[in-house]
């Protein structure tokens, strides 16, 4: 008999082709177990296990995923990979933030995108990279409301991909996983740079949660 197996997942992972090389690697050891995935921002792919339309999740959200296990949705967090954010910008660095502490570029930014020298670039999508960037501003002490639809700050609703295209496009700065950065420049898709380079501050773990069998969605 064949089982299947749904994992809803980030689309920084698929963008990178982790989830290709995790899929292959799967279906050799398990060819009885038919592996798919959901590739959707954080959020979007915890509401999906909630829904019981999933069987794991695979995310980057760790107060997400702690309210997702204290809610009795899931069971058995294991972390399986990180990589780092990094902050990427224009080449010629307008807002003059290369080397900068996160929270000291995204000070400046702010300050100059009020004066019509910047534009930040945000994927506004409950994912988990955007739940990194609010906790950043926060960090700054800039309450994101305060900045969401002020015109320096644009908002894309989207992925990772279209959103560095959208940041390439306007010469911005934006917030993004390493892997979805280094595989969007390497296929010539965007001429950004890393301004704020990766430290502990911008790690990103990913993890893996189990759905609790006695989610009554299931």
């Amino acid at each position: 008999t064949t089982s299947r197996l749904i994992v809803s997942s980030t689309t920084s992972l698929y963008e990178t082709g982790f989830l290709d090389a995790v899929q292959t690697t799967f279906q050799a050891k398990y060819p009885w177990i038919t592996l798919s995935f959901l590739s959707q921002g954080t959020g979007i792919a915890i509401q999906t296990a909630q829904r019981g339309d999933a069987d794991m999740i695979m995310v980057h959200d760790p107060t997400q995923e702690t309210n997702f296990l204290i809610n009795g949705y899931g069971v058995n967090r294991r972390i399986i990979a990180y990589n780092f954010f990094v902050i990427v910008g224009p080449a010629n660095d307008p807002a003059n933030v290369t080397g900068m502490s996160p929270v000291d570029a995204l000070k400046q930014i702010k300050a100059l995108g009020e004066q019509g020298h910047a534009t930040w670039v945000s994927r506004d999508d409950s994912s988990g990279t955007n739940s990194k960037e609010k906790n950043l501003w926060k960090a700054a002490g800039i309450d994101w409301n305060n900045i969401k639809n002020q015109t320096w700050y644009v908002r894309t609703g989207t992925g990772m991909t279209p959103t560095l295209q959208v940041t390439n496009e306007n010469n911005g700065y934006t917030l993004a996983d390493l892997g979805s950065y280094l595989n969007n420049y390497n296929q010539g898709n965007i001429q950004l740079k890393i301004v704020v380079q990766a430290s502990k501050d911008l790690l990103n773990a990913y993890s893996v949660i189990a759905d609790n069998p006695l989610n009554a969605n299931l």
